[in-house]
């Protein structure tokens, strides 16, 4: 077996899932360390000129929107910094957008798929449900799907491109002919389109995948229940494609009380535009875990994970609380290249390589590889709820879900 050349004192680095919603902090992007700064050489042709303007577009449509609500919309134009993200937060009544310059130059980033990026984080302020649990913050998918559902559509109306994109795909095209009529509501519809597939470049690059996202192959994952954080890229991008193609009109509002209200669903008829089942679960739709077995956890939306980088700080997400007696939670992790010895059982494994307790029935879990694992390699990890005493079972261990380290 390869160690990273330290093993270090292991320990893993947990909060309580209440205290954690406390300060929004998510990210357009998992936490990363790639940093663009002006003038690199692998800058796109973004200019600080367009980067401004486009922002100042954003925050004309939405700064009226969030004083109807209470609050005070401030755009932050971080043109230096070279952080490859964006961030919304809430200070008292000031609802912040971080917009980084790093983020705005990335490659695969176009001038549209900034508009989206921005969009995004002004979805968390107005986008509606759902919201991150007990938080002011609709969740990833749900801003994802604002973006293109409500505020890129608003955006691209009053601001037309100086040029039609080459890049049509025949699938885009089609599907957006079967929702709309007006060749200027194709059109928009299209253009919104491949301002996802730039975001959606973006996450798959940025998360460090070796995959690809394509139009025409949805994620076929269906959530068992509404997933909070950031989606798969394949998922962020069939998010990005049904709220373009949802012909609800862009001025009937979202809902802070009704999930359904100015969506695109079967139940009123529409055959396109619903929020993709790889991230969202109607309420009342949820399915039980069988026979007691806990949910697994996941890193990213995703329960077989590849990273190539160790030192980068990962989030465990889990959630146990199905079962009405659990109060907290128990992960533990394989040693490297082997599985556990009794799958769905009730007792730790013996051979575990890590683990750790969270007093909490949802949440999250965060370990830096290179600190809390032994080495490169496979590792299977679960899942099993736990009472109030934090010491014995409720219900079995999920299934194991799969994190590869490779160098």
């Amino acid at each position: 077996m390869k160690t990273w050349g330290i093993i270090l004192f292991f320990s893993f680095f947990m909060i309580n899932s209440g205290l954690a919603r406390t300060c929004f902090d998510e990210g357009f992007l998992p936490e990363n360390l790639i940093r663009i700064p002006v003038n690199s050489v692998i800058a796109n042709q973004m200019t600080q000129d367009r980067f401004d303007k486009i922002l100042d577009a954003i925050e004309d449509l939405y700064a009226p929107v969030a004083a109807q609500k209470g609050g005070k919309l401030l755009v932050q134009h971080d043109w230096d910094d070279p952080t490859v993200n964006a961030f919304a937060e809430r200070q008292g009544n000031t609802w912040i957008i971080r917009m980084l310059g790093g983020l705005a130059r990335h490659p695969s980033v176009t001038e549209d798929g900034f508009a989206l990026v921005a969009c995004h984080e002004v979805g968390h302020h107005v986008g509606g449900l759902p919201r991150y649990r007990d938080m002011w913050a609709a969740n990833e998918g749900q801003a994802d799907y604002f973006a293109t559902l409500k505020c890129l559509r608003k955006v691209f109306s009053r601001h037309p491109p100086s040029a039609i994109g080459e890049l049509q795909p025949d699938h885009v095209v089609k599907q957006c002919k079967a929702s709309f009529n007006q060749a200027s509501e194709v059109s928009l519809c299209i253009r919104e389109s491949m301002a996802g597939y730039s975001a959606a470049l973006l996450s798959l690059q940025i998360g460090g995948s070796t995959g690809e996202i394509n139009f025409e192959t949805p994620d076929p994952a269906r959530a068992k229940e509404t997933y909070d954080y950031h989606p798969g890229a394949q998922c962020r991008l069939d998010t990005y494609f049904e709220g373009s193609l949802c012909s609800m009109p862009d001025t009937t509002d979202l809902s802070e009380n009704d999930p359904l209200a100015g969506t695109c669903t079967a139940d009123q008829g529409y055959r396109r535009g619903w929020r993709p089942g790889c991230w969202y679960r109607a309420e009342g739709a949820s399915t039980p875990p069988p026979s007691g077995i806990a949910r697994n956890p996941s890193i990213g939306g995703q329960t077989d994970v590849w990273i190539y980088n160790p030192y980068l700080m990962i989030a465990v997400d889990y959630d146990v609380s199905e079962f009405t007696t659990a109060a907290g939670a128990y992960l533990e992790f394989s040693r490297p290249d082997s599985g556990f010895q009794i799958p769905n059982g009730t007792t730790p494994d013996p051979f575990r390589s890590a683990w750790a307790v969270q007093p909490a029935t949802r949440g999250r879990f965060f370990l830096t590889p290179s600190q809390h694992l032994p080495g490169w390699g496979v590792y299977a990890f679960r899942i099993i709820a736990l009472d109030a005493t934090g010491q014995y079972p409720v219900g079995r261990f999920s299934s194991a879900s799969t994190l590869r380290i490779s160098p």
